[in-house]
């Protein structure tokens, strides 16, 4: 059975050096659908996996005209999920309008008659998690309950029959939407912590999860004589505390004073006046709040502009943490973005 994890391993677009998705937007509901290659992939290293990952893209963008790879995410043999589209993101995967538009995908990175690792089944568990956590059905299903297509394979497709992808998994993601946190050290103490053993150059302490913290972690984890895997658990903590390093502190969570006059809030710009959606501006107030929204793993575009994508993610954080739901980031929804545990 695959090893219970107490965090999601979320890679975001970001880690394979990409920016936002060209697709176009839309709110799927309904649930999960799998997939995967078709023919065998081989793939064994970490590597591999991250390789993989962007020749995919390149076919789907180059070969059949799309604007991203079809796949919301895609499932690492290493328990790790990759985002493809993400988040409120169109598909090119089911294979019809309706379920291309109102079911998510992810793809598990095998085919032919390889078995899928506990990693692979993990990833989809956590991603599943992870999503109805967002309002998103629990529902899963297989390609091939769309179109007429031996996808996801019979090998998957008995697992997505027998329930074996909808045992509860750890929907917590990372924090910076991407790897990174555990139960033990969030990112900023990660990186705090590898600067105190003297990496060159240091981290910037930003709390976002990329190569260079990863990078700096596995470094670390070498200096003080545990598995490189990049991944802060307990062996790693103990290490670093054998090594001088400090106990992780609880940081004073400072927020932001809201910046609109009162009676204002962020929100469309067809709305009243005191709506403020930055449209004529990019205001650097509403990319502050957008990318505490990446540091808490949302997938959101840190670009300024209040558009269908920061509204469903104000809709969707506003219903997880039991706020009015209007989609629009008055006071409450602003605080909330620091002060709101993280889940």
């Amino acid at each position: 059975m695959p090893r219970k994890r107490l965090y999601l391993i979320l890679r975001p677009r970001s880690y394979f050096g990409w920016g936002p998705s060209g697709a176009s937007g839309a709110s799927p509901t309904r649930g999960l659908v799998i997939h995967y290659n078709g023919p065998a992939t081989r793939l064994r290293k970490h590597a591999d996996c991250i390789a993989y990952w962007k020749r995919v893209r390149r076919d789907h963008m180059n070969s059949n005209g799309w604007a991203d790879l079809g796949y919301s995410w895609g499932a690492c043999r290493h328990g790790e999920v990759f985002t493809g589209r993400g988040l409120g993101r169109y598909q090119a995967a089911q294979g019809t309008t309706s379920g291309n538009s109102q079911w998510y995908s992810v793809t598990l990175m095998l085919g032919g008659d390889e078995q899928p690792t506990d990693g692979h089944i993990q990833a989809v568990r956590d991603l599943r998690t992870y999503l109805m956590a967002r309002g998103v059905g629990s529902a899963i299903r297989g390609h091939r309950d769309f179109v007429s297509t031996s996808c996801p394979g019979d090998i998957l497709y008995e697992l997505v029959a027998d329930g074996t992808f909808g045992a509860k998994g750890n929907g917590s993601p990372s924090a910076g939407g991407g790897g990174g946190m555990t139960s033990v050290r969030s990112v900023r103490s990660q990186q705090t912590a590898v600067n105190s053993l003297g990496h060159n150059p240091k981290l910037d302490v930003d709390g976002l999860w990329g190569p260079l913290t990863e990078g700096g972690v596995r470094w670390l984890q070498r200096k003080v004589g545990v598995t490189a895997d990049g991944l802060w658990g307990p062996a790693t903590e103990k290490a670093y505390r054998a090594a001088g390093g400090n106990a992780p502190s609880t940081p004073t969570v400072k927020v932001p004073p809201f910046p609109l006059p009162r009676g204002s809030y962020f929100g469309p710009k067809e709305g009243p006046n005191q709506s403020v959606s930055g449209f004529y501006s990019h205001r650097s107030d509403l990319r502050r709040w957008q990318k505490q929204m990446l540091v808490r793993g949302w997938s959101i575009d840190a670009d300024g502009l209040y558009g269908p994508q920061t509204a469903r993610v104000a809709r969707q954080f506003q219903a997880e943490k039991g706020l009015s739901v209007d989609s629009l980031i008055g006071p409450a929804t602003w605080v909330a973005a620091w002060t709101a545990p993280i889940t």
